[in-house]
């Protein structure tokens, strides 16, 4: 199933991940992890806040994408998910055929 992640990374830890280099490591691995379709970087709430996109396999696979974005940037993480404009035109036609 495609999900977009936000991930919402604390200020003081993203903020030494940046110092320390760490934080290219943090986003790397998560690439590696979910090969996200597509990745968008802006604000949110006065955070650094990043948008996923990529296909969970699994329930389970929250749990590896979550955890070390968790630990290494104390970042406040959603999953959501997210349909293509060819998945809601489907769903749609379900709906008018009832």
């Amino acid at each position: 199933m495609r999900m977009v992640m936000t991930m919402q990374m604390e200020t003081e830890a993203a903020n030494r991940a940046i110092a320390d280099g760490s934080l290219a490591t943090v986003m790397d691995s998560m690439m590696e992890r979910v090969n996200p379709e597509a990745v968008y970087y802006t604000t949110r709430d006065g955070m650094r806040t990043a948008y996923v996109f990529f296909e969970l396999n699994e329930p389970a696979q929250m749990m590896d994408v979550a955890e070390p974005l968790f630990v290494g940037l104390k970042a406040k993480i959603d999953f959501a998910p997210a349909m293509t404009p060819d998945d809601v035109r489907q769903g749609m036609s379900r709906l008018s055929k009832r």
